[in-house]
């Protein structure tokens, strides 16, 4: 997988001609320390994504909040790539570079995992470090000091940007902390129920026995993403995303490249290319 995210990378620069893309980088203009009051950071990445805690309240679900969140970091220099993992205890990973920055996430989790994924390694490339999310927590102990603080700012990140203290304090206000407030919550944020338990846990509201009776629980009854339903148009859209396979074909049109090297950038057969950027525009609108 980090051979074949590498690759990515040197897709985008090709289409890119090797130059940096142009637009906003969030990369290149904020870069924070570990030691960083978490929520602060988090408030102003929320600010530099321009998205609103009243349009992330107004989303759906969370199959359509994944696709929200992926495009306005897209929007803002960081590529998101999802591919389903061999090994399911990894759920997402990030490469740092300054023009070329990308993520990937594990598309055989939830989609509420994919998006607690999605912050976290955006949390990495926001310190300019590359960094690996896994589905559960034991490794951290192991690590190094320096890397250690690391993931636990990149857990605390994720969760503050996705569920604010402010709103999260007036939405639990005469509320038990419950595991069935908990699926509640996590409805009404479209986040994952481990990160409303968790925020229950950091209120001393539950205790930590029941925050991991929690977890174990819902972990065991977790459904996979999916792969865009079995069709191999709609995994390679997952996969790909909106904004890499625009770039894609707007570098053919330019005539950048050929119908070949168009093939090879999506996975697509040359004699397929036209159904697919049929199917894509439809989604795409």
């Amino acid at each position: 997988m980090l051979r074949k995210a590498k690759a990515m990378q040197l897709n985008l620069i090709e289409l890119n001609d090797g130059r940096a893309p142009e637009g906003r980088s969030i990369v290149r203009d904020l870069a924070f320390s570990p030691e960083m009051n978490v929520a602060e950071m988090a408030k102003r990445v929320r600010e530099y994504l321009g998205v609103t805690m009243e349009q992330q309240l107004q989303w759906r679900d969370a199959d359509f909040a994944i696709e929200r969140w992926r495009s306005a970091v897209a929007a803002v220099g960081v590529f998101v790539f999802k591919d389903a993992f061999r090994v399911e205890e990894y759920s997402g990973f990030c490469l740092y570079d300054e023009s070329y920055p990308l993520i990937y996430i594990n598309n055989s989790t939830s989609k509420t995992r994919q998006i607690f994924t999605l912050f976290h390694e955006l949390a990495h490339l926001l310190f300019h470090t590359s960094g690996i999310d896994t589905i559960t927590d034991e490794f951290i102990n192991a690590l190094p000091l320096n890397e250690r603080t690391i993931e636990i700012v990149c857990n605390r990140f994720s969760a503050a940007i996705l569920v604010p203290d402010v709103e999260f304090a007036e939405a639990i206000a005469g509320t038990a902390a419950t595991m069935e407030s908990a699926e509640t919550l996590a409805r009404h944020f479209c986040v994952s129920r481990e990160v409303i338990f968790r925020k229950f846990l950091d209120r001393s509201l539950i205790s930590r026995a029941e925050y991991e009776s929690g977890v174990k629980f819902w972990r065991s009854q977790q459904r996979p993403g999916g792969s865009g339903g079995g069709d191999y148009y709609n995994t390679q859209m997952a996969y790909l995303g909106a904004d890499y396979i625009r770039l894609a074909f707007r570098s053919f049109y330019q005539n950048r490249i050929d119908e070949t090297q168009l093939s090879e950038y999506l996975n697509i057969a040359p004699k397929n290319l036209g159904a697919f950027e049929t199917r894509f525009g439809r989604r795409a609108s």
